[in-house]
């Protein structure tokens, strides 16, 4: 039995949604409220996941060098949550979200293209 592989585009589309919906929430109040919080602390974790999930080829040819910082973040939101700093999260946002959601941008255009579809 074949199993059924996602495309890249799709796990991109996937993060480029979960990136909107973390504009969404934070459009709702500040990291002090713990709701907000939390709600953008799960979608930054899986919007990094999705983008994990693309083909390694394509993350290497367009990931930026500090890609590991990025799964670093992934994990800490993933399996350290108790420990989190909400000054880190608040730094995270405030200073490299646009960057990451650039690289989304970038890694979707190659997918599309990769793909034949544009």
């Amino acid at each position: 039995m074949t199993k059924w592989r996602r495309s890249d585009s799709q796990h991109l589309d996937d993060a480029r949604e979960h990136l909107r919906v973390l504009d969404e929430h934070l459009s709702r109040g500040s990291l002090d409220d713990v709701l907000v919080r939390d709600a953008v602390s799960h979608r930054l974790e899986v919007a990094i996941d999705a983008v994990g999930k693309v083909s390694p080829s394509l993350l290497e040819a367009e990931s930026p060098t500090d890609w590991p910082k990025i799964v670093g973040m992934r994990n800490m939101l993933a399996h350290q949550y108790a420990d989190l700093d909400q000054e880190i999260l608040q730094n995270t946002i405030d200073n490299r979200l646009g960057a990451f959601a650039d690289l989304v941008e970038r890694l979707r255009k190659a997918a599309n293209r990769a793909e034949g579809s544009i």
